[in-house]
């Protein structure tokens, strides 16, 4: 029996998958196989679909087409859409079963795959765990690039700039702006101090948002805004309420200060905070899993990011399927921009910019939440139509 954790969240609302992998092999203790990474050089560089949000990555999978992947740092394992490993009939190796702790478990399989195409890249022979990823992610991605995949290698993330980049070399502890962390179930842990309080927290580029901690520690925390419940946050086997509230503090990690910032807490939670996408924009984040470093520095070798070139970030999360006639707000995030508005968690929108929300796919949906447009909603709460706008 072999254990395999994954992280897995969404454009709009967290999710989180835990799977336990049962494989026919000599060794009990056999670890999933993430598969080899080869590039020609020292360096490869891949453009990301989109700067901002998700780190996606096109694979070319060859005659199942070339689709967006997530690299992410929550993920020990990789992952593909069941529809593509059906249509493409990847040889099965094993089972698994998907789910969180104490929650439903979903049985699953392991497909293996000679050989895809990153970029200038290529993975050969690695497994991957099946799952509906493209209905779960509501349309955003057919697939997840894990952790170790790239252990060999540094990894950076440059959001801003639009790339992830893969070298040979390493970090050092004297190396700007690096530092020690910690492997806990084969995540990056690093101690975050939150308004002086500890909490060992994940790096998670899986996730979207910003600061995520257990429920356990928001009484012990200075909050500047009354905690707000929304609603359930998707997860798969299982669902975890979510409860939001603006830090009246700091949160300190890698010499980099966050003030007042916007938290989240789950209920129930995992052991350990978690830190998303959200706030690397500024940063280049570089992981060295050969020697349990990683830094941040500030980018270079591309324009500064500017305000106004940053993803518009409402603080509203959504829940629902692609294509329905059901979207309802999950989240809402307290002085954010979608608060100013009124929105409230629990209102159901009905068209976004004069379109019908059953007209939108969600990657369409949520390129058009991040950019410049204006928008104008149109919400109902407890069946009373409402408009509101956010320029």
């Amino acid at each position: 029996m072999k254990l395999t954790k994954i992280a897995i969240v969404v454009l709009i609302a967290l999710t989180a998958v835990i799977a336990h992998g049962q494989k026919e092999t000599t060794s009990t203790d056999d670890l999933h196989e993430m598969g080899e990474f080869k590039f020609d050089g020292d360096l490869v560089v891949l453009p990301l679909t989109a700067k901002g949000g998700h780190p996606k990555v096109l694979v070319d999978l060859g005659e199942g087409g070339t689709l967006p992947f997530i690299v992410d740092t929550g993920a020990s394992v990789n992952v593909i859409d069941s529809a593509i490993a059906e249509k493409m009939a990847y040889e099965v190796v094993g089972e698994t079963e998907i789910g969180v702790p104490g929650g439903v478990q979903i049985p699953g399989k392991i497909i293996r795959i000679p050989k895809v195409h990153v970029g200038d890249a290529a993975i050969l022979n690695a497994e991957f765990v099946v799952m509906d990823i493209n209905g779960f992610s509501m349309g955003t991605m057919q697939g997840v690039l894990g952790l170790r995949l790239f252990e060999q290698y540094l990894l950076s993330f440059d959001l801003s700039g639009g790339t992830i980049s893969v070298a040979k070399g390493r970090l050092y502890a004297d190396s700007a702006g690096a530092m020690p962390y910690n492997v806990v179930g084969d995540k990056i842990s690093l101690e975050v101090d939150v308004a002086g309080i500890t909490v060992p927290s994940h790096i998670d580029t899986g996730s979207m948002g910003e600061f995520m901690f257990p429920i356990e520690i928001m009484e012990l925390l200075p909050l500047k805004t009354a905690p707000q419940t929304g609603a359930q946050a998707k997860l798969v086997g299982g669902a975890r309420d979510i409860t939001f509230a603006q830090l009246d503090g700091d949160i300190n990690f890698a010499g980099i200060q966050f003030n007042n910032p916007n938290l989240a807490f789950m209920d129930p939670a995992p052991g350990a905070g978690n830190i998303g996408s959200g706030i690397f924009g500024d940063y280049v984040m570089t992981i060295d899993q050969k020697n349990h470093l990683i830094s941040f520095t500030k980018p270079e070798g591309h324009p500064a990011v500017t305000q106004s070139d940053k993803p518009r970030r409402l603080g509203l999360g959504f829940r629902g399927v692609p294509g329905g006639s059901s979207w309802v707000v999950s989240v809402v995030s307290p002085g954010s921009l979608a608060s100013n508005a009124g929105i409230m968690a629990g209102d159901e929108l009905v068209s976004l910019n004069g379109v019908d929300v059953a007209e939108y796919d969600m990657a369409k949906f949520g390129e058009l939440l991040k950019s410049s447009t204006p928008l104008e909603f149109v919400f109902k709460r407890e069946g009373t139509p409402y408009n509101t706008e956010i320029e």
